[in-house]
């Protein structure tokens, strides 16, 4: 796991502030100096920093006061492990016994609570315990207000003893730069300018070439865009994206069948899909997780409403997916013809 992954580089000096951000950081801020804090919850759309300051209270408590127990969890994980401590027999009171252990808990995208109102119910009665013993605990969420399955005492905001709202994105973090990460940019760079040159000029369409530059775009976005660690550079990367979209949806490329044209406008849309939404891609496990790519499917495409799979599963998905179009256009022509 790389240190923005694990939040060592997410510290008060590496946060970017803004008019937008400031209450929100000193309030964070506040709460990681002063041990008799009050509850704190940092509301904020996707991309303005909330995850950042959570990691921020984190380091700087560890750093400061080293004897202090600080649990750093999102609402996923605890699903997870309330999932796992019920499968084995275990109680609610175990899963809400195994938060307690610790003097300052941090709770990250209450938002994706939505419609479990169980763990809702434990997370409450956790927050009330630590209310009650005097011990700090802080949450952030992307929805500010009650209702859309999250239950009015997890956001309302006579809950919590002190709050943020973030008003505007925030961008990016102010990282020393990277000597790898920096070439396998502008590698990527000069890539997707050459393919969307190629695209533009009805030059013969490399199927091959594609998938691997796909790849290679999964592949630094996974390793290097953990939270929110993206600047203006990978920006452009995700500009290309958008374009090659754009492209492949105006007209078959040379060279092309039409089964892997339409595999390659789910998987790109796929891509620039699982890049651009944090949120989302945050709870269900995407590149601020393990790697994950998330398809929303069409609803021609014959499965569910959405797929995940790992890089090491993309060229046996993206043959099935080729298969799959190329066999109903088939059954189309077929009907078309009896």
């Amino acid at each position: 796991m790389s240190d923005n992954k694990n939040g060592s580089k997410y510290t008060f000096d590496s946060f970017a502030v803004t008019d937008a951000n400031r209450t929100a950081f000193e309030k964070a801020k506040l709460f990681a100096e002063n041990a008799d804090s009050k509850p704190l919850a940092i509301f904020g759309a996707t991309a303005t920093g909330k995850t950042h300051l959570l990691y921020a209270v984190k380091n700087a408590i560890e750093q400061n006061s080293p004897e202090l127990h600080v649990i750093f969890t999102t609402t996923a994980d605890m699903v997870s492990t309330l999932t796992n401590i019920i499968s084995s027999g275990g109680t609610a009171e175990q899963f809400r016994e195994k938060y307690m252990q610790a003097d300052v808990l941090l709770v990250d995208d209450i938002q994706a609570l939505a419609g479990k109102e169980a763990i809702q119910n434990e997370l409450i009665l956790i927050f009330n315990s630590f209310y009650e013993s005097g011990k700090r605990f802080m949450m952030t969420s992307a929805q500010k207000e009650a209702g859309y399955g999250i239950q009015d005492r997890l956001v309302i905001r006579e809950f919590w003893g002190d709050f943020a709202v973030i008003t505007q994105a925030y961008i990016h973090a102010q990282f020393e730069s990277n000597a790898e990460r920096i070439n396998q940019r502008k590698d990527l760079l000069h890539k997707s300018e050459q393919l969307c040159w190629k695209l533009m000029h009805d030059a013969d369409f490399d199927i091959d070439a594609f998938k691997s530059y796909y790849k290679d775009v999964w592949t630094y976005f996974g390793k290097y865009i953990g939270l929110f660690d993206m600047d203006r550079e990978d920006l452009r990367i995700v500009c290309y994206l958008n374009r090659i979209d754009t492209m492949l949806h105006c007209k078959t490329p040379v060279g092309l069948k039409s089964c892997e044209w339409n595999t390659c406008i789910l998987f790109t849309h796929a891509l620039i899909y699982t890049i651009s939404s944090h949120d989302y891609t945050a709870y269900r496990g995407g590149f601020f997780g393990d790697g994950v790519l998330f398809i929303p499917l069409p609803h021609h495409a014959g499965t569910d409403d959405s797929l995940e799979i790992t890089i090491d599963e993309f060229d046996e998905w993206f043959q099935k997916f080729c298969e799959g179009y190329r066999n109903r256009r088939m059954r189309r022509l077929h009907w078309r013809f009896d």
